[in-house]
């Protein structure tokens, strides 16, 4: 990361960001902090939910799973593979 300062070119941005300052009577560069700061909290707390909907999923689909009755006797090894370890 580099420490050199942002500029904002687009003067609409600046005006917003401007305003939102003024609104909340707070420096410019910590109305800034702040949002982005919570828009990196939202993002998070989105990615998270995804991440636990995802898993949710999984545990359902290992469940499904464990639930199916074994069918016939668990193959080995020596049932699928001759003594040079070749497919019979």
């Amino acid at each position: 990361m580099s420490d050199v300062p942002i500029q904002i070119r687009n003067p609409e941005i600046v005006r917003a960001i401007r305003q939102l300052a003024a609104e909340k009577r707070l420096p410019i560069t910590d109305v800034v902090g702040e949002v982005v700061r919570a828009e990196l909290s939202r993002i998070e707390a989105v990615r998270g939910a995804e991440v636990q909907r995802r898993l949710s999923k999984i545990r359902d689909a290992v469940e499904r799973f464990n639930a199916l009755p074994v069918v016939g006797p668990l193959l080995t090894d020596d049932d699928l593979y001759d003594e040079d370890g070749l497919p019979k």
